[in-house]
């Protein structure tokens, strides 16, 4: 009698422990409509492409939840995301990126790297080889914002991704020059040690040379695409 007694409490507790879970997990899928990278012009509408959601066959669009930051009065890049949670607490999600860009600036925007910039190493020079793509963003207060100055160096050529883009504010004087007011790369957390450079406005062109650790320097012509 004790031993079933104690089997019946034993799955009395397993009952509870269980109450309120389904057999079967079925997990959602989450499906963006469009492009996952956008353009929008400053002062335009963004209109999201949409998405699919569904879950065991079914649509279930209006369970999704959107975040977004995007600000269409402001340059800069934004980001929406999507996601959509199960019974059980699964959830699954995506995003997309937002760039507003004011296509009337001169100088933001898009930029492709020549092929013929270099670095320079301790007198050895190494072509960059091919173009990279560098984003330059009006940041409202006279600065902008560039990317990653060293060309896509090391985020693109060397495919060490993103987190080593150096990312800089530079101010374009009235006599075409830049001067470079901070530079950041997150992978090993420094920046510049020196730099100088021009902006030619009628060919929407940057030449530089940002020299970033003791005999580094990164000798880079990029024009506006």
């Amino acid at each position: 009698m004790m031993a079933i007694a104690s089997m019946l409490s034993l799955a009395s507790c397993d009952d509870k422990e269980t109450e309120g879970l389904t057999g079967i997990t079925y997990y959602a899928v989450l499906d963006l409509e469009g492009e996952t990278e956008m353009v929008v012009n400053k002062g335009d509408t963004f209109v999201d492409p949409g998405f699919t959601a569904t879950l065991n066959g079914e649509n279930v669009n209006d369970q999704v939840v959107i975040n977004s930051n995007v600000n269409t009065n402001k340059s800069g890049v934004y980001k929406v995301t999507y996601s959509v949670t199960n019974a059980d607490g699964f959830t699954a999600s995506s995003s997309r990126t937002v760039i507003v860009l004011d296509l009337n600036d001169d100088v933001e925007g898009f930029y492709i790297v020549d092929a013929s910039s270099y670095r320079d190493y301790n007198g050895t020079t190494t072509a960059f080889g091919r173009p990279f793509q560098v984003l330059v963003i009006n940041n409202g207060d006279g600065t902008y914002t560039v990317d990653d100055i060293l060309g896509g160096w090391y985020s693109q050529r060397a495919g060490y991704g993103a987190n080593y883009n150096m990312e800089a504010i530079i101010t374009i004087n009235d006599d075409d020059t830049v001067t470079l007011e901070d530079s950041y790369i997150p992978g090993w957390g420094d920046g510049l040690t020196d730099f100088e450079g021009t902006f030619d406005a009628t060919a929407s062109t940057f030449t530089y040379r940002a020299v970033y650790v003791s005999g580094m320097a990164f000798n880079v012509t990029m024009s506006k695409e």
